[in-house]
């Protein structure tokens, strides 16, 4: 396995996440590019599927990455992917490995409070281990990259955005 982070892919269409996403039981408003997601009113549980329009079958064994901005310390006590075996998380950013066979929806939930959606990845977990590893040497602020600005295509490479 090389260590060179430009070889890193991810393979998620929207990494900026500047489209909204699915939701189930939440409500959504624009925040400047991106968006904000909220407990619908009246429900007790709901989520985003921030890793949309991917899949559940695609996104199955890949390491899944969501950096998220919130003003309630709650949502990052109780972030969590669901379905995901949390591999890292720190502070506003998760990682989590999703098994081979899940069939259900992966999301982040709502329940704890409000958040905007900053970013997401999904990796293989070669990539994964190179990011991470660049994140733990502090080469990079956070074991994301999305690629170039302009790409029309998930996983396209380079000029590197880290």
């Amino acid at each position: 396995m090389s260590n060179n982070i430009e070889t890193a892919r991810n393979l998620h269409p929207d990494p900026r996440c500047l489209k909204q996403r699915q939701m189930w039981k939440t409500s959504v408003q624009a925040n400047a590019e991106k968006w904000r997601y909220e407990l619908a009113a009246g429900e007790t549980v709901g989520g985003v599927s921030c890793w949309s329009p991917l899949t559940t079958t695609s996104l199955c064994g890949h390491v899944l990455f969501a950096r998220i901005r919130s003003g309630q310390p709650t949502v990052f006590d109780n972030l969590k992917i669901e379905y995901g075996a949390t591999i890292a998380k720190q502070g506003e950013w998760i990682a989590a490995r999703i098994p081979d066979n899940v069939t259900g929806s992966i999301m982040i939930r709502t329940t704890h409070g409000p958040f905007v959606l900053e970013q997401v990845g999904v990796y293989t977990p070669d990539d994964w281990e190179k990011l991470y590893a660049a994140y733990q040497k502090c080469d990079v602020t956070y074991p994301w990259v999305a690629g170039p600005r302009d790409a029309t295509m998930a996983g396209e490479r380079g000029p590197w955005e880290l």
